[in-house]
């Protein structure tokens, strides 16, 4: 079912000159499967045994996106210093803006304002982030990379929305939960894509784009700001 990705995602993975790291044995992962009593997504599977266990890097976007890709052994101890439980669904199956919770001002100078000046406003604003300031909101999902600055990307293995790369911009930064409406493997493919498109052209390299952490997916709230 995945083989022709695989295919392709090696092909492009050899033109970047990266070097993966070791596979895991399907054996093995189907050992934490029942250690952790989860069923991890297919896709997450074929990308374990099929292109690489992780594949983290010390240089932001050198060997994956952002900061690089967890191991499944590092996922679950991320996982697990954060007391979250996998077998739980996930809760979330459309993006949580946390704004539209507390009706926030668009404008930020006038969100800050009205923060520091309107008690009714402020009261409103720190429930809602104190609500999803929580790492049990993160149920049913597991590590797959940090974005930076509080922002991470993980994969959902129960619920709905399994097999999905969703944004966890909200137990820490309280801006929201947002969906890539991708799994691991396409995600990584459109990392290689962009590398493959930098290495063609360096000018590309940087890009301005609201919601900057949904670049690898296909949420229409990534856009590239003119």
């Amino acid at each position: 079912m995945y083989q022709h990705q695989v295919d392709r995602i090696l092909e492009k993975v050899e033109l970047l000159n990266i070097n993966l790291n070791p596979i895991i044995e399907s054996s093995i992962l189907q050992d934490i499967e029942i250690t952790q009593q989860i069923s991890l997504p297919d896709s997450y599977k074929v990308y374990l045994t099929k292109i690489q266990n992780g594949g983290a890097s010390d240089l932001l976007n050198n060997k994956g996106p952002y900061y690089g890709i967890y191991s499944i052994a590092e996922a679950i101890e991320k996982n697990s210093e954060w007391e979250i439980d996998m077998k739980q669904d996930f809760q979330f199956t459309t993006d949580l803006e946390l704004g539209d919770l507390y009706d926030a001002e668009q404008d930020l100078d006038k969100h800050i304002y009205r923060f520091e000046n309107d008690k009714e406003y402020q009261l409103k604003v720190q429930s809602v982030v104190e609500e999803y300031n929580n790492t049990s909101v993160l149920a049913g999902s597991l590590f797959v990379c940090e974005y930076g600055c509080g922002d991470y990307l993980r994969l959902v293995v129960s619920g709905q929305c399994a097999g999905q790369i969703w944004v966890d911009s909200g137990v820490i930064n309280g801006t929201g939960f947002y969906s890539l409406n991708v799994d691991i493997l396409t995600f990584y493919e459109n990392w290689l894509n962009r590398q493959i498109e930098i290495l063609k052209d360096p000018s590309k390299k940087l890009i301005n784009a609201w919601y900057s952490y949904l670049e690898f997916g296909n949420n229409s709230r990534y856009k590239i700001v003119p």
